[in-house]
């Protein structure tokens, strides 16, 4: 037994020796995430969805709610410009147009027969008299405006290529009934973030991608239009720009969504770091080198381009050998 103690008493002696020569000479935790810097290409690209639409066009709709009373063109006829294309069932507004009418006369009579006396009546009393026939005539000329907006007309001459909208149903306000397209020339039609607008240029190219088609399927474009004034939908802000296809192709058709990629910026060949590498202090920028990931020193840097793929172009400060600390380890 006492043998056996002593064998017992020798193993746990030798482990517990090994495991403090193991503890004294492993190597030391890294603390950091490093890698080289390298050079690369640093592209920064706008990113919108769009629409294959005609050269010009022209969407219709009704700013009133009513009943349809009749369509009076089908999907594909030829219109020209101040056609008839469709007409709201104006029954309720005519009531209103025999009422503002009657309200004007009641008013026009009683300011003629106020005038009579005009130079009796007090200024408050006679601009009150003028005040309710103007209001009366203004009722007049706004039902017959709403009159007349009960009939959709063709603002331009072209084929209507879009028609949604059927007799009995309810119109709404705002919404697209017809296209009418002039022209077989399509171009694609995007509505750029305020916030990108300023990135792009006529004449700028793109590449175009298109959701009927395969990812391989890669199209050629340009700018060609930028409408100068914002378009406002639900208080986001946007700028319709229109893109140019370099090449036709049979297989589009008008309606088509596509994906557009605007590179606007790029710096190639330049030294990069990623952006979670970067250290923003005030206006200044900093990375950590580090060579073991053990320790780590603070170099300023001055930055360029933000690029799309999460790296920052570095004008001044590194160079191809340094390592950076990219992340600390949890």
């Amino acid at each position: 037994m006492k043998k056996k103690g002593k064998i017992v008493l020798v193993s746990v002696a030798l482990i517990a020796g090994l495991t403090t020569v193991w503890f004294l000479t492993r190597p030391p935790k890294k603390l950091y995430e490093i890698e080289q810097v390298a050079k690369t290409t640093v592209a920064q690209t706008v990113s919108v969805t769009a629409e294959l639409v005609p050269e010009q066009y022209a969407d219709l709709s009704f700013s009133g709610v009513a009943t349809v009373k009749k369509v009076l063109v089908s999907r594909g006829d030829t219109v020209k410009a101040g056609q008839w294309i469709a007409i709201l069932d104006s029954s309720v507004l005519n009531e209103q147009l025999k009422d503002a009418n009657i309200s004007l006369s009641i008013a026009l009579e009683n300011e003629k027969f106020a005038r009579r006396t005009w130079s009796k009546l007090k200024k408050e009393e006679r601009a009150a008299k003028k005040l309710a026939t103007d209001q009366a005539r203004q009722k007049v000329t706004t039902v017959q405006t709403q009159i007349a907006l009960a009939t959709l007309t063709a603002p331009i001459g072209g084929v209507v290529t879009k028609l949604d909208v059927r007799e009995g149903e309810t119109a709404l306000s705002g919404k697209v009934v017809a296209r009418i397209s002039k022209g077989t020339g399509l171009v694609l039609e995007a509505r750029v973030p305020e916030a990108d607008i300023t990135k792009l240029k006529n004449g700028m190219e793109a590449t175009v991608t298109f959701d009927a088609l395969t990812k391989d399927d890669v199209f050629r474009s340009n700018v060609y239009e930028i409408e100068p004034a914002a378009t406002v939908v639900q208080d986001v802000v946007s700028y319709v720009t229109r893109f140019r296809l370099a090449d036709a192709d049979d297989r589009l058709r008008e309606g088509m969504s596509a994906t557009i990629d605007a590179v606007t910026a790029k710096a190639e060949n330049v030294l990069a770091v990623p952006f979670r590498a970067v250290i923003r202090e005030g206006a200044k920028n900093y990375v950590e080198l580090s060579q073991d990931g053990l320790t780590a020193l603070k170099r300023e840097v001055v930055l360029g381009l933000e690029g799309d793929e999460g790296m920052i172009e570095v004008k001044k400060g590194l160079s191809s050998n340094d390592i950076i600390v990219t992340a600390k380890v949890k």
